[in-house]
């Protein structure tokens, strides 16, 4: 497989600001403390979102090819994970990646954004799309969809999770209500964020599953199912627990959903 790196093609995107240079956060921001998550929670997320994926593919993916795709893979050990026990060969693209390398369970990872894939047509039988659609551009998003649905064979499968912008405390700054206010005050209130995450860095827009289904709608993608999602309190902060426990119980406002979106098998790309 061709895997060269695609700085060149976005470096007029980037000149315009449209992309940023990947949405790692600059500090480690697992302190266990305030809304923070510690290790062990955050090590519990992991599993709990891992676990979910590699259910939704196991249960939604026709293998043909045996090959598998994590955009947004950073390190690789999500795309271990997500890749557990289904004997696939798998493959990530991250923008924070600066040269190409392997995770601990061998998926081949490289740097690249999801717009320009370095792969040919009908590659992959799946790929994992978790917690990256909300850091696209919206200029952005169909053409990212569109080389997704070329990518995919037919009948392939695009799995994943958004996060809910409007759940009451958002997900990546850590503030309440952030994904109400416009984009000009969030930058503001991101401020007073206790991740470290720069805001620029981060990329977020606040975009819901209704967006993301209508444009994958467009690029010829199919609906199989939508779900929404909670972690368990075990993957939440202790300071705010018993909030998460009593909202699981009310079963209201998920923090994020889960996807699963097919090319159909008489597909033809979209023009």
């Amino acid at each position: 497989m061709k895997m060269t790196s695609a700085s060149a093609a976005y470096s007029k995107a980037e000149d315009l600001g449209q992309i940023a240079s990947g949405t790692r956060q600059e500090v480690d921001a697992l302190r266990g403390s305030g809304l923070l998550q510690s290790p062990e929670e955050w090590e519990a997320r992991n599993r709990e979102l891992a676990g979910s994926l590699n259910g939704l593919l196991a249960t939604h993916m026709r293998v043909r090819t045996r090959r598998a795709l994590d955009v947004g893979c950073m390190d690789g050990s999500l795309t271990d994970r997500y890749g557990a026990g289904l004997g696939l060969d798998w493959y990530g693209i991250d923008p924070d990646l600066k040269q190409m390398r392997l995770s601990s369970g061998g998926a081949q990872l490289a740097h690249g954004f999801g717009h320009q894939l370095d792969f040919p047509d009908a590659h992959f039988d799946c790929i994992v799309f978790a917690n990256v659609y909300e850091h696209i551009p919206p200029t952005l998003r169909e053409a990212s969809l569109l080389e997704f649905y070329r990518v995919l064979t037919p009948g392939g499968v695009l799995v994943g999770q958004l996060p809910n912008p409007y759940f009451p405390i958002e997900s990546h700054s850590r503030l309440p209500f952030l994904g109400y206010l416009p984009r000009w005050l969030q930058r503001l209130y991101w401020r007073l964020t206790p991740t470290g995450w720069d805001f620029d860095s981060a990329h977020f827009f606040s975009v819901t599953i209704q967006n993301l289904q209508a444009v994958a709608a467009g690029c010829g993608f199919r609906r199989v199912r939508v779900l929404n999602f909670n972690y368990s309190p075990h993957a939440i902060p202790t300071s705010v627990r018993w909030i998460a426990s009593l909202h699981a119980r009310l079963n209201c406002l998920p923090c994020a959903w889960q996807f699963v979106l097919q090319k159909p098998v008489t597909a033809e790309r979209p023009e």
